[in-house]
């Protein structure tokens, strides 16, 4: 197999991360691909990450206030050298063959713009919360499309002449950023590839409360209020026909449950209800039942569940806020005319 020229960028924004950022840059200089160049974004960091920056040869941008990830992730694009950008975070570690991968993604299709990978099962945290969440992360990305219409900065390559062409990350995004990007490049034309061998190992540590919070506020708000926005809907990802039939199933049992006594029918309702959800889901739990055994198994059923009736309150607030700010916007335009 001949060597990649490919000359690549690697572009990571950090924010007080201190261990996982140190074991961040300790694998993508642990790789098999040397022909690169790494920038770090310290976004006005209170910790010690300039120091761990220090003890590698990186070139380092520091912002003088905290700008979040996608202001960081442009600054550091504004200064690469690479002909291909790969974006990660800083509790992301690479495995040893991530980047020659992308390489070789890029020199054998030329006609493609982008290509992002996924988090490995295995992950580096092992509470429950955060096990289930890098497996429920892990098996979306497994069984999506390999034609996306996303992209993903957690391992998430692009060429830079197209990145510029883009104009980047839209920097009024605090979040989902790499989505918008992923939607924007969609629409224009641009092929962006899903490689599921692309694979890196999270260290992202979730308690039950930090899990719902970042689902809600940081996923599925805004992520309606993108989606209806830009106008894409996909059967991929977290926006796949089962997910939206799980979300009423899960609502529909939540409903009888809350019924019995009053409805006759509301025992056959909830009976339905769940059976429908379990059979919708079954692949995953399969899937998770194989990975760690029957009782993490029954215990991801629940959460599974929970997780669907918590995203649903997100997608409805989302929904609400994007149809109540076209109302304002139009008001205010009414007056000005």
């Amino acid at each position: 197999m001949t060597p990649c020229d490919t000359y690549i960028s690697v572009i990571i924004p950090v924010y007080n991360q201190g261990r996982t950022f140190r074991q961040c840059l300790e694998s993508v200089y642990g790789t098999k691909y040397h022909y690169m160049e790494v920038i770090v974004i310290d976004d006005c960091s209170s910790d010690q990450c300039s120091d761990i920056v220090a003890q590698f040869p990186c070139q380092l941008i520091r912002l003088r206030e905290n700008m979040g990830p996608a202001y960081a992730r442009n600054r550091g694009a504004e200064n690469a050298r690479g002909e291909i950008l790969l974006f990660t975070d800083s509790d992301v570690c690479l495995h040893e063959d991530t980047m020659e991968m992308v390489a070789r993604e890029f020199e054998s299709k030329p006609d493609l713009s982008a290509v992002f990978g996924s988090y490995d099962k295995h992950g580096a945290c092992y509470g429950f919360f955060s096990v289930y969440k890098n497996l429920v992360h892990h098996y979306g990305h497994q069984t999506a499309r390999e034609e996306a219409s996303t992209f993903w900065t957690g391992c998430g390559a692009i060429r830079k002449a197209v990145f510029d062409e883009m104009g980047g990350f839209d920097e009024g995004c605090r979040t989902l950023e790499d989505i918008e990007l992923g939607y924007r490049l969609f629409k224009r034309g641009h092929r962006i590839l899903l490689n599921k061998q692309i694979q890196v190992t999270h260290s992202k540590e979730y308690t039950f409360f930090s899990l719902i919070r970042s689902d809600v506020r940081d996923r599925a708000i805004p992520w309606t209020k993108l989606m209806l926005r830009e106008r894409v809907f996909r059967n991929d990802l977290s926006t796949k026909s089962s997910s939206v039939l799980s979300t009423i199933a899960a609502f529909l049992a939540l409903f009888a449950l809350a019924s019995i006594g009053i409805f006759w029918y509301s025992i056959y309702l909830f009976t339905l209800s769940c059976i429908g959800f379990l059979v919708l889901n079954l692949p995953f739990y399969r899937f998770i039942l194989k990975e760690r055994g029957a009782l993490f198994a029954m215990k991801s059923v629940f959460m599974n569940y929970l997780s669907y009736l918590y995203s649903g309150v997100g997608l409805v607030i989302g929904i609400s806020q994007y149809f109540t700010g076209a109302l304002v916007r139009r008001l205010r335009l009414a007056r000005t005319r």
